[in-house]
């Protein structure tokens, strides 16, 4: 917690410093009012008396501690306690994904589709956007959203490899994982599960947000560029994929760069292509034609729309509820205590001061702002990345009760995002292969959407993994990080089972010193194993840690086929290879189940705090007016410090009372 207006605290110690002079100061004329009364150690030595006097103290020193309680938290009140909050902006947007075919025949297309995504990208206003590519596999350049500048570097990134730019090669890495070429079909469906929650539950469930009921909250589009050149044995066909997009009420808008004149019949690929996007409710366009941009964005911005939850949000919001609380109690102790000491008529001056600290309080409790304020952002000033293993392992059904070990990293990735406010983050994933799913950003919404559509490798696909397969591109990326932004630093969380399944030892990480600053790796599953699903590649069968969105069989389990073994395969966590990975990045290794807490494992990584944001990271918020009232009723509890003070120093004990004692 922290103060706004903390140099209000020094001036009001020094008032209250000065009402205690005032009050304990030295009468020059102590006796003026006194007259002499006989024999008064007779009257002060009975018992009554002093038992009398001694309720008398009592009730002035508890006046005394409730004035200084007042005094002290109407001060704290004064000086605007704030503290970081997570707020989540309401949004009223749409969700378009940008699916782009990178095979061998879109060569020499690929970089003016890009140039019209640019396009639709500045023309959308508030809808979030993301980009996939595919060829045999798909590859998630950057997941949905609203950063357009950001979307837009990532474009000029896409732009520059199609044309061939020095150093951007490997950007087309892991979209030949698959078997074939140009499998469009898969491509769509890969695209389709890149919005959030559309890998689990039922068809009327996956158009919906997470957490969310059975009607959609924002519509969702698809904009697949592709020549519909089939080259490969799909696992989907591009019928059934839009026969899914269907299903998930998304619209597929198509743009065919090859939308050439092959004749009439219903077999040709652009008028396969035409039939599925139009089967969705979408439309067809040729590359070149004038009005794809404009019809797509008209098109788009037709559909409903409703308002969603925003990006979290990290901001230092006002906190006083507590300290205007224990003033206003205070106020109200004091008060009854005054009345039982002082009969005074309720219409003297005191108690019209006493009733104006009570009033004061209840109003300053209120909260009284004005529009036209702001809230100043909050940030963690960290660059922070997550290695993540998607291999067939992280299926394994022994996370908490029988859920797969993915789902446990999905939880802990946003936990670990909502405790570091403002950083920037990065998701790196590896089975066979490592990928940059998620380049450095602060949009913590397309964190979430990145994590929540995160699944395991096909499994026919899976040739063996290495626990440190992504040791170069961490390497690279670290390195990156420390250039652009060298005094930023890095935090690596590691997230895994430790299975090592390619046959041979896992390479060390290596990684310059200075470039991981924290972070952990963090270990999921059981010495005892679990069960794996395969996961086919059909969005809809129930493989990968999703379920089904058309009734079918359930998905069969990963079966052993080691010499010797039988029946299902079981995965066991390895945490000795986990903690050598832990040594090699220099951050702790911690284990974990369902239902940890999170707060001991963040403080062993050395997050840092959340510190106020140099940039333009405000939001509009009202102009809060309860400090001037929590100052107000400072000032007018200082007389009764004073009055309060004067009573405790006037009672000195008398003879008899201290023979009584």
């Amino acid at each position: 917690m922290e103060l706004i207006f903390w140099w209000l605290l020094p001036p009001a110690a020094v008032a209250a410093g000065a009402a205690a002079w005032i009050a304990l100061r030295r009468n020059r004329r102590p006796n003026e009012r006194r007259r002499p009364v006989a024999h008064a150690d007779r009257l002060t030595r009975l018992p009554e008396y002093q038992a009398a006097l001694r309720r008398h103290r009592r009730l002035l020193a508890a006046a005394g501690t409730a004035c200084a309680v007042l005094l002290a938290s109407a001060a704290v009140a004064a000086a605007r306690p704030a503290d970081v909050t997570t707020i989540r902006p309401e949004q009223h947007n749409r969700d378009i994904m940008l699916c782009l075919d990178a095979s061998g025949s879109m060569s020499s297309a690929d970089a003016p589709v890009v140039d019209v995504f640019a396009g639709l990208a500045k023309d959308f206003d508030g809808e979030r956007i993301g980009l996939t590519i595919f060829d045999s596999s798909a590859i998630q350049v950057f997941p949905l959203t609203d950063d357009y500048a950001y979307a837009q570097e990532q474009l000029q990134g896409a732009k520059d490899a199609f044309n061939g730019k020095p150093g951007s090669s490997g950007f087309l890495d892991g979209t030949w994982s698959g078997r074939g070429s140009s499998l469009i079909g898969d491509g769509l469906a890969s695209c389709l599960n890149s919005f959030p929650g559309s890998t689990g539950g039922s068809s009327a469930a996956a158009g919906t947000a997470a957490g969310g009921d059975s009607t959609p909250t924002r519509s969702r589009s698809v904009v697949l560029a592709t020549d519909n050149f089939l080259s490969g044995k799909p696992i989907m066909t591009l019928e059934q994929a839009a026969q899914l997009a269907k299903e998930r009420s998304v619209r597929v808008y198509a743009l065919n760069p090859g939308d050439l004149d092959y004749g009439s019949g219903s077999d040709q690929p652009g008028a396969q292509l035409r039939a599925a996007a139009e089967s969705t409710g979408g439309s067809y366009y040729a590359l070149d034609s004038p009005d794809a941009v404009p019809g797509i964005v008209a098109a788009v911005e037709q559909t409903e729309t409703a308002g969603i939850q925003g990006a979290p949000r990290a901001v230092f919001s006002e906190v006083p509820a507590l300290p205007l609380g224990v003033a206003l109690l205070s106020g109200l102790v004091l008060c009854a205590i005054l009345w039982r000491l002082q009969r005074t008529p309720l219409r003297s001056m005191a108690w019209l001061r006493r009733g104006a600290i009570v009033l004061v309080l209840l109003a300053a409790a209120l909260r009284p702002s004005l529009p036209g304020g702001s809230v100043q952002a909050a940030t963690a000033d960290l660059n922070v990345f997550f290695v993540v293993d998607t291999t067939t392992s992280m299926v394994a059904e022994d996370y908490g009760n029988g859920a797969p070990r993915l789902e446990g990293v999905r939880k802990d990735i946003k936990a670990i995002a909502e405790r570091l406010p403002g950083a920037r983050f990065s998701v790196i994933t590896f089975d066979t292969k490592a990928h940059v799913r998620m380049p450095l950003s602060t949009d913590t919404l397309a964190l979430e959407t990145i994590t929540d559509v995160m699944e395991p490798q096909v499994t026919a696909y899976a040739r063996g993994s290495s626990i440190t397969a992504a040791r170069q591109v961490l390497s690279e990326r670290l390195a990156a990080a420390r250039d652009s932004q060298p005094g930023r630093p890095r935090l690596v969380y590691y997230l895994g089972d430790g299975e090592q399944t390619s046959g041979k030892e896992p390479e060390a990480i290596r990684v310059d010193g200075g470039l991981v600053a924290g972070g952990a790796v963090l270990g999921y599953g059981t010495p005892g194993g679990g069960r794996m699903k395969e996961n086919t590649g059909h969005a809809s069968d129930g493989g990968g840690t999703g379920g089904g969105n058309v009734p079918r069989a359930p998905a069969e389990y990963v079966q052993d086929t080691r010499a010797g073994g039988a029946g299902d395969a079981l995965s066991v966590i390895d945490e000795g290879r986990l903690r050598t990975i832990a040594s090699q990045l220099g951050v702790p290794y911690v284990h974990r189940a369902a239902g940890d807490p999170m707060a001991a494992m963040m403080e062993q990584a050395h997050p840092g705090r959340a510190e106020r944001s140099d940039q333009d990271g405000s939001l509009a918020a009202a102009t809060e007016l309860y400090w001037i009232f929590a100052a107000g009723a400072f000032l007018l509890a200082l007389p009764e410090a004073v009055g309060i003070l004067r009573q405790l120093r006037g009672f000195r004990p008398s003879p008899g009372e201290r023979g009584v004692r």
